[in-house]
């Protein structure tokens, strides 16, 4: 395995800049040395899931345990297909989005579910297993932004595609943020304020990334 090359996930509330963030690396960095996907996505058939889990009429009534399983079996497929093959031929990957979002969107932070901590760090265990050629993000880069900001940008974002799991109170942003934060204790997780510019914001990611000896 590669150990060179870097499995960086790109995270937060919505409305933090993240997407604006991304688009910014794209044009940074070279193609034939990253691989941009998104959770869940990327493979074919990981997207296929992203459509039942966000999109489909159907999911509106389906349950917190049904998401749960859903954005795993999405990241599964991704690992296997693509991030994987991608860091062993010696490319970088970026996503959009990882398992941080299922911790504190999802569950168990999240929608106030602790009793799920078990079954995520159990699939946490089981995708990532190293016995199985597969290794966990190396670094997660969450941009923080205070609640209601996140929640007035999201709702005022029209260039955003909305599912049936936006518009969500004030409330489930701050569970969301606190989430992010629970989360820098399973993995190592660097937070960059996302009231600042986008200009200051892409120079504190590059920094970041520096460190990581992913560069341009």
């Amino acid at each position: 395995m590669n150990t060179q090359s870097r499995y960086i996930v790109f995270d937060g509330v919505d409305g933090s800049g993240k997407g604006t963030q991304i688009d910014l690396l794209k044009k940074v960095f070279d193609a034939h040395h990253v691989i941009f996907t998104r959770e869940p996505g990327g493979p074919p058939l990981a997207e296929e899931i992203r459509k039942i889990i966000l999109d489909s009429p159907f999911a509106v009534d389906s349950t917190d345990l049904f998401q749960f399983f859903g954005f795993w079996m999405a990241r599964e497929e991704s690992l296997h297909k693509l991030v994987m093959p991608a860091l062993q031929s010696g490319k970088h990957v970026f996503s959009d989005r990882g398992d941080s979002s299922t911790f504190a969107f999802q569950l168990p932070i999240g929608e106030q579910r602790q009793e799920m901590l078990d079954a995520f760090a159990l699939m946490r265990k089981l995708v990532f297993a190293k016995e199985r050629g597969r290794r966990p993000p190396d670094q997660y880069i969450i941009f923080d932004l205070p609640a209601e900001t996140a929640r007035e940008r999201a709702l005022q974002d029209a260039t955003r595609a909305k599912n049936h799991l936006d518009g969500r109170d004030l409330a489930h942003y701050e569970r969301v943020r606190d989430g992010f934060r629970q989360f820098e204790r399973r993995a190592p997780v660097e937070f960059i304020d996302a009231t600042q510019t986008p200009e200051k914001i892409h120079r504190e990611v590059l920094e970041v990334l520096d460190t990581l000896d992913v560069v341009p």
